[in-house]
């Protein structure tokens, strides 16, 4: 049996499990947060349309979620089906290989817990609102779709190095220091230097397991492509589901840096908003650079 085929398996035992996760029961502040950062980003979208790609605002339309209740896992699936995708719930942080799979079998792990109200504007780790006014909207782009499940079965052909590992329980835990009830900021100041001290031992030749993991991060989470005539658009979930890092790249307060050139060679450390990011002519442009990745 070939690899691609195992990876077929595994997937399909891995995902038993996520998918059988029933809808959390739901606390107020939870509906707090949805019935507050529902409106507060459509509102958003809709006074820079320009700047969102057709298929999001489609996705958006055909998902046909609303601001007075939280959808349930059905109500996504219900949605996703016209594409041929379904979304599993996860709980915390997913593991690499397993995240891999499930895209490869365009099954879209969505986050469980949604961020707290002192989080609206921006949260430090990937929450329900991250996945499903970020990530599930622009899966009705062909193009988006075909690039992450490119990307997973690149994933499924790697394994990290211990440099990888250890850089990945580094952001963990700093994620983890940033979700707690009272933050201790001298513990987010040392687990941003550890991250930090990672990353430059890696150096300029990351490994190859590094280079998708920055490709997936700067093409699908932070991922800017120009617009025919001038500007840009954004279709990255992380900026898409922020309103505070949307709002600072329509203004101009990030800076947009070669895709191509740079992107690769970046880290990222997502518990923070970003100050740069990276401008693709378009998401051929994405797929060019993955062949070779």
């Amino acid at each position: 049996m070939s690899d691609v085929a195992n990876d077929s398996v595994l997937v399909r035992r891995e995902l038993e499990t996520p998918a059988q996760m029933p809808d959390p029961v739901r606390t107020e502040e939870d509906k707090c947060v949805w019935t507050t950062i529902f409106p507060l980003l459509h509102q958003i979208w809709t006074s820079h349309r320009d700047y969102l790609h057709d298929e999001f605002v489609t996705g958006l339309e055909r998902l046909n979620l609303t601001a007075d209740r939280i959808p349930q896992l059905s109500d996504l699936n219900r949605g996703l089906s016209e594409i041929g995708w379904t979304a599993a719930y996860v709980d915390g942080v997913v593991e690499d290989r397993i995240y891999h799979q499930m895209c490869a079998e365009r099954v879209f792990p969505v986050a469980r817990g949604i961020r707290r109200m002192r989080d609206l504007k921006h949260s430090a780790a990937p929450d329900f609102v991250h996945d499903v006014l970020g990530h599930l909207p622009m899966l009705f782009s062909a193009d988006y779709r075909s690039l992450n499940v490119a990307w997973a079965h690149k994933g499924l052909t790697v394994q990290p190095s211990s440099l990888d590992k250890a850089i990945s329980m580094a952001l963990d835990a700093l994620t983890e220091e940033h979700q707690k009830e009272n933050p201790d900021p001298l513990a987010i100041k040392s687990k941003t230097t550890l991250l930090r001290s990672l990353h430059d031992h890696a150096g300029a030749s990351p490994s190859r397991a590094a280079r998708l993991a920055r490709f997936y991060v700067w093409s699908i989470e932070f991922g800017i492509t120009a617009r025919d005539g001038g500007g840009f658009r954004i279709g990255a979930s992380a900026s898409l589901s922020s309103p505070e890092e949307f709002m600072r790249i329509v203004n101009g307060g990030v800076k947009l840096a070669p895709f191509r050139k740079y992107a690769i060679t970046t880290p990222v450390d997502y518990t923070v908003v970003q100050n740069t990011m990276f401008i693709a002519d378009d998401f051929a442009e994405y797929q060019q650079v993955l062949n070779e990745l």
